[in-house]
């Protein structure tokens, strides 16, 4: 049973918060009896409290931009009323505000400040919550030696508070049976750590197995359909050249143009599907290059069409419109942009049997991005699996030719190109595929 680098990594940090969370409180609850007098204030704000109002109103505007004016207010009513609580409580949510925003150095700065003012005030439990919050960032930040030290600061400041306190003789032979008593809890929490470790690594190699029964029985899956993909062409091609091979007068010459196109048709199916094959394998191999240089906007849009024109459906008007000139140009690789258009065309082709697949460009969808879109009249794709769509080998209709790769190809050539492929939920009248490739690039 073999466990990967990452995952140690994840059980390691998993057993380190585990141990801090175990052996805080635990200090604390040893160190309790010598802040009897701090226990006695309020230890939190509560309803009416100066600055109650906004700190809950900071709390439920956490995830929007409002957050900070509260904090702010919050702030100002600390000032103006100089209630240590009010300040402590300051500090904590602008800790939250920052740790929601991924800044976990501000977020410590902050946590650090609020450990201050509950320090010298007396306020233990704000204590214990400030460090806790510095510690678990700290892990965050992958900092496991700073992470460990800020315990023996957490309790190197217990001791100095509890030093602020009168005490008296019994109260110092209680806190030493407190703190052999802790002794046995830490020690216990110590043994239920490390059978939740087992059992986590336990878990995580039989979910490791599972997954490795998935991949092979995707690889399954993608041998039996390429085996359809590949033989459904290749059928149509050997059939047509035999038909082609018969004595003159058997066939028409309208019949050999008929099935010349066939055979071009099929040839070009052919031809896509070994590309989706070498470009997923260049990919994983990390081969996949791509070539920036000025590159006209319309250009790659034109060959494009050219390729899939054969595929475009009797019936179906495939027509380009563009609000730039054919002299406009970005920094990009035409080659790419043309092959994420051409499996949308294509894509398109295949869903759709009348009607019509119109390519636009535009400079406008999106400001400082040029937007290409192909919007076709076919059967659309479910608001659901918009998503779904751009992964491996995943096919909505099974009995449609591809493998599965086309969209999962755009979004790995968009990646490269730093742009966007995303399906647009809000067209109603089939689908309606987008590409967005940054406009400067230099």
């Amino acid at each position: 049973m073999i466990v990967n680098i990452d995952l140690s990594r994840k059980i390691l940090m998993t057993g380190i918060m585990l141990l801090l969370s175990a052996f805080m409180p635990v200090c604390l609850y040893a160190q309790s009896d010598n802040l009897d007098n701090a226990l006695e204030k309020n230890q939190y704000l509560q309803e009416g409290d100066p600055g109650y109002a906004e700190f809950m109103a900071a709390v439920l505007n956490l995830n929007n931009d409002s957050s900070m004016y509260y904090a702010e207010t919050l702030r100002q009513v600390a000032e103006t009323t100089n209630s240590p609580l009010t300040k402590i409580y300051y500090y904590k949510i602008l800790s939250s505000i920052y740790l929601d925003r991924d800044y976990k150095d501000m977020a410590i700065d902050a946590s650090r400040h609020q450990a201050d003012f509950a320090q010298r005030y007396n306020y233990p439990l704000q204590l214990f919550d400030a460090y806790d919050k510095i510690a678990n960032t700290l892990i965050l930040q992958n900092k496991f030696a700073e992470a460990h030290d800020v315990f023996s600061t957490f309790e190197e400041s217990l001791k100095e508070m509890a030093a602020r306190v009168d005490s008296n003789t019994e109260r110092q032979m209680r806190l030493q049976k407190d703190r052999s008593d802790s002794s046995q809890v830490v020690l216990v929490l110590f043994f239920l750590m490390i059978l939740a470790l087992l059992i986590s690594v336990i878990y995580s190699a039989v979910s490791h197995n599972r997954n490795l029964q998935t991949v092979s029985d995707m690889k399954t899956m993608f041998v039996q359909n390429m085996s359809h993909e590949i033989r459904t062409p290749l059928n149509a091609i050997v059939g047509f050249s035999q038909l082609l091979a018969l004595p003159d007068g058997l066939v028409t010459e309208e019949e050999r143009v008929k099935y010349g196109e066939y055979i071009k048709t099929n040839s070009n199916m052919l031809t896509m599907l070994v590309d989706d094959i070498l470009n997923l394998s260049d990919v994983e191999s990390g081969n996949y290059r791509v070539s920036m240089e000025r590159t006209h906007c319309n250009a790659p849009v034109e060959a494009a069409m050219k390729t899939a024109e054969l595929r475009v459906p009797a019936g179906v008007n495939m027509y380009y419109t563009t609000e730039v000139d054919d002299n406009f140009t970005i920094v990009s690789d035409a080659h790419r942009i043309q092959q994420v258009l051409v499996n949308y065309i294509t894509n398109a082709c295949k869903h759709t049997k009348k009607g019509e697949i119109h390519i636009h460009c535009s400079l406008k969808e999106r400001p400082g991005y040029l937007t290409y879109s192909v919007a076709d009249t076919g059967v659309g794709v479910p608001e659901d699996k918009a998503e779904e769509i751009f992964d491996r080998f995943t096919k909505l209709n099974a009995f449609a030719q591809g493998t599965g790769l086309g969209l999962s190809i755009c979004r790995m050539i968009a990646t490269r190109l730093n742009g966007v492929v995303k399906l647009d939920t809000t067209y109603k009248r089939g689908a309606r595929f987008i590409f967005q490739i940054p406009l400067n690039q230099e």
